[in-house]
């Protein structure tokens, strides 16, 4: 008699791991990005750089970058959107957009420019490439910058056509006036802009009780012209301009040396009745 088979395993026989489905596949890898000062820096690029636009319309991101990232961000570019931006950030520039532009700023100084062969196309693009642009504060929410006043004026009195000596009187002239104005539109925008947007570099700007004011020193020739109403001295070459700015009047002109150094020179005991003189009249 054969005997009993012997009893097997109870459950199934083991097969293995269980399968886990299809393979999972992993994260698909991001396009590159710009940081934020990236992306400001090429939107600047493409505002002000006629050249860079152009090759870009032309012939396609490949044309004008090779960063990855910059490529991604020029590929969505609108080209016609993009070229009508570029218009109106010029003509703001120039106009003011809902503020005094470069052409309500130096009138004066505009003229001198176009007499010396500078017309407002040049005078935009040679300023929008040189370094004095790059130091204004172009587009809202990137940082500090000066003003687009003391950013125009610093362009242009490093023009050759501009030169504060030498024996060009057209140049002096030039140079001067426009200092005069970037001092009339700085004091004005520093004591009535609230809060103020940009920083200023021009040395010996004072504070007053009520605003700010400065002291110059110009071609006695110079203030008639610019329409102040005190004359510089008889027979003098050189004169010295005190500006100052309150929220109730902007006034410039001569003033003596006396003046000037009692308000420049502290401790000076003249200083504290130029001061109250100037209050009397609103403009301290």
């Amino acid at each position: 008699m054969t005997p009993p088979a012997a009893a097997g395993p109870t459950g199934p026989e083991p097969t293995g791991p269980e399968p886990t489905g299809p393979e999972q596949a992993g994260p698909e890898p991001t396009a590159p990005e710009l940081t934020g000062p990236e992306l400001t820096a090429l939107l600047a690029r493409l505002l002000t750089d006629d050249d860079y636009r152009e090759r870009l319309a032309a012939h396609g991101p490949a044309a004008v970058t090779g960063n990855p990232a910059e490529h991604a961000c020029l590929a969505t570019v609108d080209h016609g959107e993009l070229a009508f931006t570029a218009r109106r950030f010029r003509t703001d520039l120039w106009h003011g957009d809902g503020a005094g532009g470069i052409a309500d700023a130096f009138p004066r100084s505009l003229a001198l420019l176009a007499a010396r062969g500078r017309p407002r196309a040049r005078l935009v693009r040679e300023f929008l490439a040189s370094p004095w642009f790059g130091r204004f504060r172009a587009l809202p929410y990137t940082g500090e910058g000066i003003s687009l006043e003391e950013a125009f004026a610093g362009y242009a009195m490093d023009l050759p056509c501009a030169a504060p000596d030498g024996a060009d009187p057209a140049a002096q002239d030039l140079w001067y006036t426009l200092r005069h104005e970037m001092l009339l539109a700085l004091l004005t925008a520093l004591v009535h802009e609230r809060p103020v947007s940009f920083r200023t570099d021009v040395p010996g700007i004072l504070p007053t009780d009520h605003g700010h004011a400065t002291v110059r020193t110009c071609p006695a020739r110079l203030p008639a012209r610019w329409g102040a109403s005190a004359a510089a001295d008889p027979g003098s070459t050189d004169v010295t301009c005190l500006y100052v700015c309150t929220p109730r009047a902007m006034a410039f002109g001569p003033v003596s040396r006396r003046v000037a150094d009692a308000l420049l020179r502290p401790g000076e005991p003249e200083a504290e009745r130029v001061r109250q003189a100037l209050r009397r009249r609103g403009i301290w």
